[in-house]
């Protein structure tokens, strides 16, 4: 688990695959992550781009001013879950999972 912004900032400008991959899949808690968003305003993308942050956090960067932090929240499945109806959702990322399994 990450235990704190500045850890995830390490974690996500290492040089270590093994880190860095713990900055994409780790879990930290939903404070350390608005803390992230807070203090480093460029880590907001790869914020959302975590594999496991909540949608209490997502929500709060759909309303972020960078488009490619907009687009990747609107790219995850667990966004797509939550708000079917977002019409600004990425083409083709509707529900790859459904998708690949019917063909």
């Amino acid at each position: 688990m990450i235990e704190s912004a500045e850890e995830f900032v390490r974690l996500r400008i290492s040089d270590d695959p093994a880190e860095y991959n713990r900055a994409a899949h780790d879990e930290a808690s939903e404070s350390t992550w608005r803390e992230v968003i807070e203090r480093f305003p460029d880590m907001r993308f790869w914020v959302a781009q975590n594999k496991t942050v909540p949608l209490n956090v997502l929500e709060i960067l759909r309303q972020d001013p960078d488009d490619k932090v907009r687009h990747m929240v609107t790219s995850k499945r667990s966004w797509a879950r939550a708000h079917p109806d977002d019409t600004t959702r990425p083409q083709g990322h509707e529900n790859t999972r459904t998708k690949n399994r019917r063909s």
